[in-house]
């Protein structure tokens, strides 16, 4: 037999589910409701706090809601919660906020599916909330005016001697005068273009048209289908408009107010066709849109509004979009997204984005509620962008997010970036496909830093993969599954992650498991990733409805027992969340509560009273409530009730007492073999012969209670409680946190392959297990034993 001891310096990569052999010494068979803090050491996770009580009636449906958070500001924190009838707003600190709804915009969020079809991103004040269900359309709306019964214009651009000016209305001459030949000093007043444009508005007046003389035109007042002049110079004396004209420099300086012509440009391309109308309140030819054509977007069918009004409520609308005001379906066609469904709404360099089918649509800079573009005689840097991702086969676009200064996109199965090498531009923009990974559409990518996590959908598992940018080669994209070594770890169904850039966690939620989520604590050094984490944090009685972390703080609302409420877990070491606290109490739900008088039996000299009273609701009968006195004193109810009853010796009268659920915190570490560093970045195991283990020691700091369990196969099961004070030490004091650091040896006396160790604490009390160090004896299996 030969003595074998190893060490194990931390217990903070999580769970591994590869089998024993290949796992780091480091990672655990199971971790609940830990938090893997490296510099630290395993240690519980933060408490949920109750911070206040919702309306019974808060959540009507069954339906699992579609949640989005707003984060305006330090104060400015909300929960926004849509049931699929409607919209319900909590601050941070518990308050429902008042929500009016404009028209028929409530209809637009009504769904019985609503986490499957709605999407909202949040800009300043403004959320635009969109319903993918919906089928974007142009109203029957047409520009204001049409060309059917403008008339003609006529400009006299100059006055030549001896030239005969003409104009002929559907190939009849209806107006002409002859100027004279010049042969006199007074025949000039005569080629003056007023003068030519009077004797012809005269004529047209005689031929039975109505007409309006402005400064060298003339207007005619009639519904007519053809419009010509002759002016015996070459036509380039007199120009006759009904509805188009070669160039602009053709038009009068001044036109009747609202007149529309369409500047032809180059006969062999419609592209560089523009409309201009003239405006006699601003006296200039202004560009416009072909008349008669739509021009505006539906906005039943566009996206809507929710907009924080200046007194704290909120307002829900459709909102205002802008109208096509130049060109026409060549030189300013509609959006991509028309006539499909709109499947995404986010932000990205100052403008609002959609994705539709293949296409990814970007508003005008500084300008998100226009999709059109700005002029149809140039393209603008600041202009909309429409353009379809290049793929083999159809990809339709699910999501989009912002990621290392490019764009990065998800279909069902790719993804693709839209770049520029400058700004954002229609003349440089472009989408390149870049890799092709598997993700599912029910859930949005969650952007952290230079990395973007994603969830893929397996069997009956899920998998959450790191897209990342190959180190060096920042043209070069990959992702890799972070949750490979846990494929068992996270069910289908994942329609969440969210998580915090400085605390270094990300937290996925799915519906299978609405009173768990799955933990991933990371953490990079020098770009070396030194801890990539996974775990589990079961919240007990509580059901996850929406989730949000605000800064460094995880903030929930719940359902219990059929009542509502906002939580809070602060992610602070070594900190007090209630006032009253004697220590940090680890109880899920923590809430304060004063003893009533009256609450005193002296015949049994004790004090009683109910968790129900503390939340003015019925609890679950199936948890353990614990109650924690200002003096340090500690005990738990779980009597199988709704009332949940507490009964204290001596009187409490008047004192603030901590009450909330029970945590429970416990892991399962990995089975035990010799296992060194390979020196390639590796672990390299002897599991060959057989591995008597004799006994374990656990490094603690700051700890409390808690308990070492080994169970034997077919055996008995010995369990050991580590003292969170220890009797005789000078920081053993009375209302301080009871803890102590140290370690604690435990007994194993086992085949390694034959007995768990698992690790746990129900007390209220901090723990934080640093390592481990276990001692044996190993035979190989002829029998020779080494050291």
């Amino acid at each position: 037999m030969g003595l074998v001891k190893q060490q194990v310096k931390n217990m903070v990569q999580g769970i591994s589910q590869q089998p024993a052999v290949l796992r780091f010494p480091e990672q655990l068979e199971e971790q609940c409701n830990g938090l893997s803090n490296g510099p630290l050491g395993l240690q519980k996770r933060p408490p949920l706090v109750h911070v206040a009580s919702l309306p019974d009636d808060f959540l009507g449906a069954s339906v699992v809601p579609f949640t989005h958070s707003i984060d305006r500001d330090k104060t400015e924190r909300y929960h926004v919660v849509f049931d699929g009838t409607g919209i319900k707003i909590v601050h941070k600190d518990g308050s429902v906020k008042v929500v009016t709804y404009t028209g028929a915009a409530q209809g637009y969020i009504q769904t019985p599916t609503p986490a499957e079809t709605l999407k909202a991103v949040t800009i300043a004040d403004y959320t635009f909330v969109l319903n993918t269900a919906k089928t974007t359309t142009l109203t029957a709306d047409k520009t204001s005016t049409t060309w059917d019964t403008q008339g003609g214009l006529i400009n006299v651009k100059s006055g030549q001697y001896g030239r005969t000016y003409q104009v002929l209305i559907n190939d009849v001459v209806v107006a002409d005068f002859t100027t004279p030949d010049g042969s006199q000093s007074s025949h000039i007043t005569q080629i003056d273009t007023n003068y030519i444009a009077s004797q012809l508005a005269s004529d047209l007046n005689n031929a039975g048209y109505a007409t309006e003389k402005g400064e060298g035109w003339v207007y005619i007042k009639a519904s007519i289908t053809k419009l010509s002049t002759r002016d015996g110079y070459n036509n380039q004396a007199m120009f006759g408009f009904l509805r188009a004209t070669q160039k602009f420099s053709n038009l009068p300086q001044t036109a009747p107010d609202g007149f529309t012509v369409l500047v032809k440009g180059n006969n062999e391309s419609n592209t560089d066709d523009y409309y201009v109308r003239y405006s006699v309140a601003e006296g200039l030819w202004k560009e416009c849109a072909k008349p008669g054509i739509l021009s505006t977007y539906d906005p039943v069918s566009m996206p809507h509004i929710l907009v924080r009004e200046a007194n704290g409520t909120f307002s829900f609308s459709a909102a205002n979009w802008d109208k096509r005001e130049v060109g026409d379906d060549d030189s300013n066609p509609q959006a991509s997204f028309v006539g499909r469904q709109i499947t995404d709404v986010f932000f990205v360099r100052n403008r609002l984005g959609l994705l539709a089918g293949e296409n990814c649509i970007l508003s005008k800079t500084g300008e998100f509620f226009k999709f059109w573009m700005t002029t149809a005689t140039n393209v603008l840097d600041s202009d909309m962008i429409d353009q379809a991702v290049p793929d083999e086969s159809v990809a339709n676009l699910n999501f989009a997010c912002t990621f290392a200064e490019e764009l990065l996109l998800f279909s069902d199965t790719a993804q693709f970036v839209g770049h520029s090498d400058t700004v954002f531009s229609p003349k440089n923009f472009r989408i390149d496909k870049v890799t092709s990974f598997d993700s599912i559409p029910s859930c949005k990518p969650y952007a952290a830093g230079r990395r973007v996590y994603f969830a893929n959908q397996r069997a009956t598992e899920s998998s959450i993969y790191e897209y990342y940018i190959v180190e060096d080669v920042s043209s070069v994209k990959d992702a890799q599954d972070i949750s490979g070594h846990v494929p068992k770890l996270i069910p289908n169904t994942v329609y969440k992650i969210i998580g915090s850039n400085s605390e270094n966690i990300l937290l996925a939620f799915s519906t299978l498991t609405p009173s768990r989520c799955y933990v991933y604590k990371y953490f990079w050094a020098k770009e070396q990733r030194v801890q990539a984490s996974w775990s589990y944090w079961d919240f007990g009685s509580a059901q996850i409805i929406s989730a949000a972390f605000f800064g460094s703080t995880l903030s929930v609302i719940t359902k219990r027992n059929g009542k509502f409420s906002v939580e809070q877990a602060i992610f602070t070491v070594n900190t007090k969340d209630l006032p009253a606290e004697p220590y940090r109490v680890f109880l899920d739900r923590k809430k304060t509560y004063t003893i009533p008088v009256g609450s005193f039996d002296p015949l049994t000299y004790q004090t009683v009273f109910t968790v129900k009273a503390t939340y003015g609701a019925d609890v679950p009968n199936t948890q353990t409530y614990g109650a924690c006195f200002s003096d340090g004193f500690y005990t738990t109810v779980a009597d199988g009730t709704s009332t949940q009853t507490i009964r204290v010796n001596g009187n409490r009268e008047g004192q603030t007492v901590i009450v909330g659920e029970v945590i429970n915190w416990w892991g399962a570490i990995s089975q035990l073999m010799v296992k060194n560093d390979d020196g390639k970045g590796g672990i390299q195991a002897d599991a060959s012969g057989t591995l008597k283990v004799s006994q374990i020691e656990f490094q603690h700091a700051d700890s409390g209670l808690y308990s070492i369990r080994c169970a034997h196969d077919g055996k008995q099961t010995f369990e050991y409680t580590a003292p969170g004070r220890v009797l005789g030490a000078s920081g053993n004091i009375i209302g301080e946190t009871p803890v102590n650091s140290g370690s604690f040896a435990v007994p194993v006396g086992g085949d390694s392959r034959d007995v768990t160790i698992t690790y746990n604490s129900i007390s209220p009390s901090q723990v934080s297990l640093i390592g481990f160090t276990w001692f044996g004896r190993k035979t190989s299996r002829g029998g020779r034993s080494f050291g």
